[in-house]
């Protein structure tokens, strides 16, 4: 917020000078801060570039040029994000049409929407082979399971997936595809039936990307050489 030595004293916790400000933005650009979530009205509507931002919730009339600019927020890669969603409160349906029309005219280029109906069907597709996989294995505690329970299924799904020829070749491969896609209809009702399954196809592939570092890192260590001391 901007604001004065005239506001009140409930709000000068929340008045920042310009560099409390940028340490803000810093922080929100990180994906690993635990700072996610802004309420803007104009500040960081526009001219703000954070690409792991994944999801707007429009409650603003916005129109042509400055709408374009706030959905641009959420529309970055990142990682295995392929896009943004946008959950509009408002019905911005018409604008955006025509922020479109305009984009398209003034020599915009690529394909700034896209077919729900398409990426549903690519998730599933995805979900569907990840679940072939997974042939065997239940991870139904991931959802009912005490703590200990869901913690168990990561080791054990793990060699699951490694006792398979090129098996974490192919789980990361096919869980990245899916995620891609769950990002583009999250808000679908057939990612919500497949969501749960999804958190723990992600989980296991975190672990199974994680144990590879590790053991990357281990090789190095074991082939560099005792630095010699006097």
């Amino acid at each position: 917020m901007t604001g004065s030595a005239d506001d009140g004293p409930d709000w000068q916790p929340h008045i920042r000078s310009k560099d409390k400000r940028r340490k803000l933005a810093n922080r929100f650009k990180d994906s690993k801060d635990p700072f996610r979530i802004v309420i803007v009205r104009d500040m960081w509507l526009t001219g703000f570039d954070a690409p792991c931002l994944h999801t707007m919730y429009a409650d603003k009339p916005m129109q042509g040029h400055g709408l374009m600019q706030a959905i641009a927020r959420v529309n970055r890669v990142f990682r295995d994000k392929p896009g943004g969603l946008v959950v509009d409160y408002l019905g911005l349906a018409d604008q955006l049409k025509q922020a479109l029309a305009t984009y398209t005219e003034s020599g915009g280029q690529g394909n700034p929407t896209f077919d729900t109906a398409q990426a549903i069907a690519v998730m599933l597709e995805k979900h569907g082979i990840a679940c072939d996989l997974m042939h065997g294995f239940n991870w139904d505690k991931w959802t009912t399971g005490q703590p200990a329970q869901r913690l168990a299924l990561i080791p054990a799904g793990q060699e699951h997936i490694l006792e398979q020829e090129d098996g974490k070749k192919r789980w990361v491969q096919v869980v990245t595809e899916l995620s891609r896609a769950f990002a583009l209809c999250a808000a679908s009702d057939a990612a919500t039936e497949i969501r749960d399954d999804v958190s723990f196809f992600q989980a296991l592939q975190a672990a199974l990307n994680k144990a590879d570092r590790q053991q990357r890192k281990n090789t190095r260590s074991r082939s560099t050489p005792p630095s010699a001391s006097s």
